[in-house]
């Protein structure tokens, strides 16, 4: 890998940095307007040129304009803004400002190949939390156990204790709680290790449930009720259930999860730059809390690589100040310090900026190898980067004069400092980036894969958008509205095969239990109950793992922890309706002659039993049991979870809608169409999937964007 080159000294030389010098950490300090942010974009620009994957968390949206990037340095539309602001028309600015990039591109002594290498082997991806402008990123914890857990507990103690400590503050900062929460921290912490230690996967549902009973008796040397006391467990649970019920709890949980294996893989031999643009989250501590659980999930990939101390990966913290401050200690404190500690083991690099040295705790100045101190605003700001990077007396003089665009930058461990000016960026610079922008540059790239078991859609969707185009009701001869496409998008469905068994009796004579078991196939969706649908069993030696649009899968639960929680709803209707049978059969009987009443009762009757026939056998029939089973020795055993695609397209008609649904087979399928019309969480679910044709088709390309 060749040295870096991030700017020029006073002396006119060139400056380049060592690349394995970055994972010994860096830390960028300027005021406003210092080029402290251009300094960090072009270190930026260097190491995904060279194949280094990027993640940039972004709290101010000043990153993500490293998208904006073209052979010929134009940038319309997005220049467009700063011409408006200065009174130009557009192509006019534009222009202007491609002579400019160009010649101070060439004054510093770069080549067309440079700027082609940018361009064309590099790719940017913004990702908006609680947003829907960028790629959405959801914050749902994964409480899968780390690989080879096990083996980890008995080598590497430390390090499997450190993960598990993390998920649970992670866990337990989303529910509401904070440092202080020792009890619950050491109860979440038990569950994890119980869980990860026989290479169980738990999910919020599941945790939930051992929460309020916990599969052991103790918690430490004390008895559990003694350590933490049911109420104190059932507030705990109550708070994890707020995650998986309230909308506004859910709103951590769209997109899809951070999967850095994805995230920094070469796309048609592009190297990724992950902008985490965070301005989607309302408030501070959010993000903090967010920030958290995006570092301990790369903590977690990087624990499953290769140990180097070559740079491998480059993490870019931009305004770090109030993340990582003196003396408070929010979530992301701990967990960045962490990393500070153990990333150069792994050959991941650290460049923090701020423009707030003073709100920075001071172990992460002095862990920094390469300091690069811009132009600061106060006496105070200057004279504590002074001593916490220990400088010479002389130092604060030589800060104190640095113009715009100017460095003092110093290597700790070379000892060595000069006046440094970075180089002009190949990508357009500019302030934030507003929303409709980050969609306009997301809309242009193919979204991240995800990895998915799912059917082939074995007709070709332009088949069907001919099917439905024969079915859209046209104006006719004599006038009125015709049907227009509100959405248009195949969908995968996720549905779990699962295995189930229970006890029957069997004999004539002498009744003997046995033990039956089974297959069936259900919709694995918490917003729709389709009951089981066994014949789907058949398909699934043709299922094969699928790389797919993200965006167009709707993800299940993977586990048989809603089927358990419909058996226990059945259990608790079916006890309702004859505990309701009892008490008027008892009614009847009281009645005396009362011909009247006993009619009415007797009705009464006759509908209950119909109700509770008619809800067994939609139980049962699924799966084929027969029609008395002692429901208590019922349990379902294992699931495993597949994806079926759908294209769905909803038509609209005088402020009427409808939709048409085809299956993989290019079938109309009535019963998802049907359940669409009538229920509304399951149309918000499935109307949500951002890869909607219909809309990105709307939005011009990335090419176009640049000309």
């Amino acid at each position: 890998m060749w040295e870096f080159l991030v700017g020029h000294k006073s002396d006119g030389t060139v400056l380049t940095i060592d690349p394995t010098g970055l994972t010994k950490h860096s830390v960028v300090f300027g005021a406003t307007g210092s080029g402290k942010t251009v300094l960090c974009k072009a270190i930026i620009e260097e190491a995904a040129v060279q194949g280094v994957p990027v993640l940039a968390i972004d709290p101010k949206g000043d990153i993500g304009c490293l998208a904006i990037r073209s052979l010929d340095f134009r940038f319309r539309p997005f220049s467009d803004v700063e011409a408006k602001l200065l009174g130009r028309t557009p192509e006019e600015y534009a222009s202007g400002l491609a002579t400019e990039y160009r010649n101070k591109y060439a004054e510093e002594g770069h080549g067309d190949e440079d700027l082609e290498g940018f361009v064309k082997r590099t790719e940017v991806r913004i990702y908006t939390p609680r947003s829907s402008s960028g790629f959405p990123v959801s914050m749902s914890p994964r409480l899968a156990p780390p690989k080879d857990f096990v083996k980890m507990m008995a080598e590497e103690p430390s390090l499997a204790l450190d993960l598990l400590e993390l998920k649970a503050s992670n866990i337990l900062r989303l529910a509401g709680y904070g440092e202080e929460s020792k009890v619950q921290h050491a109860l979440i912490t038990k569950i994890l290790e119980e869980a990860w230690g026989s290479d169980h996967e738990l999910t919020l549902e599941t945790l939930i449930q051992e929460v309020s009973a916990p599969s052991f008796d103790k918690l430490g040397m004390l008895e559990l009720d003694e350590a933490i006391g049911t109420r104190d467990r059932s507030e705990l649970a109550r708070r994890l259930n707020v995650l998986v019920t309230d909308a506004g709890a859910k709103a951590w949980f769209i997109g899809e999860t951070p999967d850095f294996d994805k995230w920094f893989r070469k796309s048609q031999g592009r190297t990724p730059i992950c902008v985490v643009d965070l301005r989607g989250i309302p408030s501070e501590i959010g993000k903090q809390v967010f920030v958290e659980y995006l570092l301990q999930e790369l903590f977690y990939w990087l624990t499953r690589q290769e140990g180097t101390q070559a740079l491998q990966y480059l993490l870019y913290f931009d305004e770090v100040h109030g993340y990582c401050p003196p003396v408070r200690e929010p979530p992301s404190k701990k967990i960045l310090m962490h990393l500070i500690h153990v990333s150069r083991a792994y050959g991941l690099g650290i460049i923090m900026a701020t423009q707030n040295p003073s709100d920075v705790d001071y172990k992460v100045i002095s862990n920094a190898n390469f300091r690069f101190i811009g132009n600061l605003s106060t006496r105070q700001d200057i004279e504590r980067v002074r001593t916490g990077l220990s400088l010479g007396s002389d130092a604060f003089q030589t800060i104190s004069t640095l113009r715009t665009r100017q460095f003092y930058h110093q290597v700790f461990d070379q000892g060595e400092s000069s006046i440094i000016t970075p180089r002009w960026l190949m990508s357009y610079h500019r302030g934030p980036l507003e929303a409709k922008e980050v969609k306009m540059l997301t809309a242009g790239l193919p979204a991240p894969k995800t990895s998915v078991r799912a059917l082939p859609l074995l007709v070709p969707e332009e088949a069907l958008v001919r099917e439905a185009e024969k079915k859209r009701i046209k104006r006719g001869f004599l006038g009125g509205t015709e049907e227009r496409y509100l959405f248009q998008n195949t969908v995968y469905l996720p549905y779990l095969g699962f295995s189930y068994r229970y006890s029957a009796k069997k004999g004539l004579v002498s009744k003997q239990t046995v033990i039956q078991e089974g297959r069936s196939a259900v919709l694995a969706l918490k917003e729709v109950d389709l009951g089981f649908q066994p014949e789907l069993l058949e398909l699934t030696s043709q299922v094969s793992e699928e790389e797919l649009d993200p965006r167009s899968v709707v993800v299940g639960v993977d586990s048989t922890e809603l089927l358990n929680q419909r058996l226990a709803e059945l259990k608790g209707l079916l006890y309702d309706h004859d505990e309701k049978l009892e008490t008027l059969a008892k009614q009847s009987e009281g009645n005396g002659e009362d011909d009247v009443t006993r009619k009415s009762l007797k009705e009464h009757m006759e509908y209950v039993a119909k109700q509770r026939s008619f809800r067994w056998k939609l139980f049962s029939d699924g799966l084929k049991l027969p029609s008395k089973i002692d429901l208590d020795t019922f349990e379902f055993i294992e699931g495993n979870l597949f994806y079926i695609p759908y294209h769905i397209i909803k038509l609209s008609r005088d402020r009427e809608s409808r939709y048409l649904v085809w299956n993989r087979v290019g079938k109309e399928d009535e019963t998802i169409a049907d359940e669409l019309m009538k229920n509304r969480k399951f149309r918000d679910l499935l109307e949500t999937r951002r890869a909607a044709k219909l809309r990105s088709e709307l939005v011009p390309t990335s090419n176009a964007l640049q000309r």
